[in-house]
């Protein structure tokens, strides 16, 4: 059995990433926040040999979700979001784009995601957003460590932003927390390269980023209001 297919790409001017994500065997491939680049998402999952299934988005702000649109026109992808943030951040605009309703032809609002014979855990994390998503892929054969997509919940060395009028710091160290019960071993990959690396163990993240090493709410927020 072949090893997972996980491309982290380098684009924008925000220092965003995009993932792909593969099923090796199928060469069927989901794309993680598509944005500012779409042809080179394309190009890169065609040179690759895939083919683009599923639109994964992590939440709906603008510098994650801004090459939906072409991404659905060129492809027959479904998009998948947590329903909250479906409608409110991306129908509705909260995250500063608004994509029309008419515009997306598959929609997914499921707790699992199957791409080929890969399975992606959509876990529920808010805090930045109300509907953010971390992605927890399970690889199929042995010896390689399981991923975790963090979107901007959490950055190597850091954590994303909790000061917007519908953040709540208190929703993010609870979903932190679901971050720290996970495996040591699982690797993370953020959604921005705000870091002095492009991904991490959560085990050494764990102990070097101190909003993981924070053990109450009240540590914590002092920690976010410096």
């Amino acid at each position: 059995m072949l090893p997972l297919f996980l491309k982290q790409l380098a684009l924008g001017p925000m220092q965003n990433f995009v993932y792909l994500v593969g099923d090796p065997e199928s060469k069927e491939a989901a794309v993680v926040d598509p944005a500012w680049n779409v042809p080179a998402i394309l190009k890169d999952l065609t040179d690759e040999g895939y083919r683009l299934t599923h639109v994964l988005l992590s939440h709906g702000h603008y510098d994650h979700i801004n090459g939906v649109e072409e991404i659905v026109e060129k492809t027959d992808a479904t998009v998948c979001a947590e329903k909250g943030e479906l409608e409110e951040f991306i129908y509705e605009g909260a995250g500063g784009m608004v994509i029309p309703r008419s515009s997306l032809k598959k929609t997914s609002v499921a707790e699992s995601v199957r791409v080929g014979a890969l399975e992606i855990q959509m876990i529920h994390t808010p805090g930045h957003t109300p509907g953010s998503r971390c992605m927890l892929i399970r690889p199929k054969t042995g010896g390689q460590a399981q991923a975790l997509l963090t979107g901007d919940t959490l950055f190597v060395g850091t954590i994303g932003r909790c000061d917007f009028p519908y953040s709540s710091p208190k929703d993010l160290f609870h979903s932190l927390g679901k971050v720290k019960k996970l495996d040591h071993d699982t690797v993370f990959y953020p959604g921005h390269d705000y870091g002095s690396r492009s991904s991490n163990t959560l085990g050494n993240e764990k102990k070097t980023n101190p909003f993981l090493m924070a053990d109450s709410v009240e540590d914590f927020l002092q920690l976010v209001r410096h």
